[in-house]
This record gives C-alpha cells, sequence and structure tokens, in this order.
C-alpha cells in the first residue's frame, strides 16, 4: 500500500491524486474508499481498470465478485406466488441479492428494498464510467432494460476482447454504442438465431480478430454472410460447417485477393480430418506443397500436411494442419485445426536476413 501511504504523509494537488489513484487497482481503491473519506469525492469520479466484466439481464460481475438478483417472492391467500411488492421502496419492489466472491461455494443473501433493476443499474452506476477499461474480457449475454435508455449517452468503455453469449440482436444494438472501437481488437460470438444479425455489423466485420461458435443445436450463420466478413483471423468452431463451403472460402480468397497475413481457422476433432480436407482441396484445386521457406512466416508453429495455391504475382494461400490452441466453450473435444493463411509469395518473398554471431 505504499501508495496509499504517500496519499496520507503529504497533501498531493488535485491532478496528483487523480493520477495516483487511475494507477490502482480496483481492490485498492475501495480499500481507499474506505479508509480515506477526504479521497471518495476523486475517486467516485474516476474511471477504473476492470479486469474481467460479466453483464445479463439479472447479474453483474466484476473482479471475481457476482451479484446474483431476483424478485423476493411470498405465497399469496390463493396460493399462488407473487413478488414482494412494498410501496414505500424506491421503485415499489424487494429483491434478493446473492453475492459470490471467487467462484466461493458460499454466497451472502440478502433482502433489498429495491427492485432487482434498481440493483443492477446502482452495480453500473458504480463501476461502469466513462473511460472505464477492461483488461480482460467483457462479457454479454442479456442486458437489464436500464441500459436500454438514453441515461448513459455519453459513456465510453475501453474494450479489448468482448465476448457476445447468445447475445439478442436488439441487446448488441443497445450496449455496443458504449464500446470504444478504437480499443477494440477480439471479438467472440456464439451464435444464435436471434444473433445472426450481429455479424452483419461493419463493427464485426471489419475487428481484427473474429471467433465464431456455433451451437449443434443452433440455427448457423450462412455461408454467405461468412464470406462478407473481413476480420485479418476468423476462427470458425461450427461442426456443421462443410467441405463444399470451405472450397467457396478457398474460390473467394483467391479471386478478391485477400490481403496478406489474413487468416482462416476451422476446429477439428480429429488428425485425420484435417489431413483428409488438405488432401481434397489438393484434388480439387490442384494445390502444391508448401515450400522450403514456410518456416520463415510460422517459426512459432509445428505445422503439418502443408499445401499451396497461388493468388498474384505477390502472394499464395497456404493450408496446413496445427494443433488446436484454443480451448472452445462449447466444443472440449476439438484438438485439431484447419488453417489456411494468405502471405507473400515463394517468389517475392524477402531472404531470411541472418545475424551476426
Amino acid at each position: 500500500m505504499e501508495n496509499q501511504e504517500v496519499l496520507r504523509s503529504k497533501p498531493l494537488s488535485y491532478e496528483a491524486s487523480k493520477a495516483v489513484l487511475k494507477s490502482l487497482s480496483l481492490e485498492k481503491r475501495e480499500h481507499i474508499n474506505r479508509r480515506i473519506p477526504e479521497l471518495r469525492t476523486i475517486n467516485s469520479r474516476l474511471p477504473y481498470v476492470l479486469v474481467n466484466v460479466v453483464i445479463t439481464s439479472a447479474t453483474f460481475e466484476t473482479n471475481g465478485r457476482r451479484w446474483y438478483t431476483k424478485p423476493a417472492w411470498v405465497q399469496s391467500a390463493e396460493n399462488r406466488l407473487v413478488p414482494i411488492r412494498d410501496e414505500q421502496t424506491e421503485d415499489g419492489g424487494k429483491s434478493e441479492l446473492t453475492i459470490l466472491q471467487d467462484n466461493s461455494r458460499k454466497a451472502a443473501r440478502y433482502r433489498v428494498n429495491k427492485s432487482p433493476e434498481k440493483i443492477l443499474e446502482q452495480l453500473f452506476d458504480e463501476y461502469i464510467r466513462d473511460g472505464t477499461v477492461v483488461s480482460g474480457s467483457l462479457c454479454l449475454c442479456g442486458i437489464p432494460e436500464f441500459l436500454k435508455g438514453t441515461r448513459f449517452s455519453d459513456l465510453k468503455m475501453k474494450v479489448k476482447n468482448l465476448n457476445l453469449r447468445t447475445l439478442p440482436a436488439e441487446d448488441y444494438e443497445h450496449f455496443i454504442r458504449f464500446i470504444d472501437f478504437d480499443a477494440l481488437e477480439n471479438v467472440k460470438l456464439v451464435s444464435a438465431e436471434n444473433s445472426l444479425a450481429i455479424l452483419d455489423k461493419p463493427e464485426i466485420q471489419n475487428c481484427r480478430n473474429l471467433t465464431v461458435t456455433v451451437h449443434r443445436y443452433f440455427v448457423p450463420p450462412s455461408v454467405d454472410q461468412l464470406l462478407r466478413l473481413r476480420n485479418q483471423h476468423l476462427h470458425l468452431e461450427d461442426y456443421r460447417f462443410n467441405l463444399h463451403e470451405l472450397q467457396l472460402f478457398v474460390e473467394t480468397w483467391i479471386t478478391t485477393g485477400r490481403e496478406i497475413g489474413t487468416r482462416f481457422s476451422w476446429e477439428q476433432i480429429r488428425f485425420e480430418d484435417v489431413l483428409g480436407i488438405l488432401e481434397h482441396l489438393k484434388t480439387h484445386f490442384g494445390a502444391d506443397e508448401a515450400g522450403s521457406n514456410l518456416e520463415y512466416y510460422f517459426s512459432s508453429k509445428t505445422i503439418y500436411g502443408n499445401r499451396t495455391l497461388k493468388m498474384r504475382e505477390d502472394r499464395e494461400l497456404v493450408m496446413y494442419c496445427d494443433k488446436s490452441k484454443i480451448q472452445s466453450e462449447r466444443f472440449t473435444n476439438y484438438l485439431w485445426v484447419f488453417e489456411m493463411e494468405v502471405v507473400a509469395s515463394t517468389t517475392a518473398a524477402c531472404i531470411v536476413p541472418i545475424h551476426d554471431v
């Protein structure tokens, strides 16, 4: 707590106090709030740096703490369960609030004289401010009703990793206005029928890295939707995606001249499945075995069964098998991945420099 001792030992200017507080973790700033009342006003105006945030229509979670809300119910004279109403409370409702800490099985439970919606709004007000940084990931699975209004019109969050879990497209429209796209790099979308329209949003089509996961019982995106994506890396987890659709991918990438560095990954269960895909593409397109300089581009990978197709004079499409490095949230059996990436042509590639020993 060295920074806190500095704050206590001698007065700091307003700007200096802001700088020190902004550099502290959420937990340390909350501790200061309790111990140093003089700094509460400044502290309340500064955005937090949060590790992970999860928002649903009934929960709020950040930095290992989860608040779960539901209406408080009583049995009526007609033997039916009805929500408690109390006209003396702020919004005429009562809630049962459960707080979990760091995935602990022990939970603190309270009955609160506010509706679940008001509790979530208060939590959002406390932790999400204009300029809030989420250094890990922001996960959305439905949003509370209060976020669909206009009260937070000037709020922007700096989020690097955005995780959309079967989020309805309507909820996405309400929340995406809070995201600073300059900071956004990685998006994960668990696709369902009510979220397919999200794939047509320009900010999703053009984000740097996009992972699309399709549950076996959900409607998958169409191949046309996937072909319209312009991500630097598109990662697909969909067991219903097939060889015909992959051929369309390859043909489209060649005819549209995708940029060098553009990459597509398709998760597979067995090593033999990927080798079969590569053999099929070799037969269909007349692909050749990639040149020996492939290690120049993929020095960090151990690749298997590589094939290459000419795109233009200055670039080639390389296809290969790699071990899966992404632990899927939906499909834990994926061990291998089919990869294809646009690289500089072997004839146009630069010579690898030899450094002096």
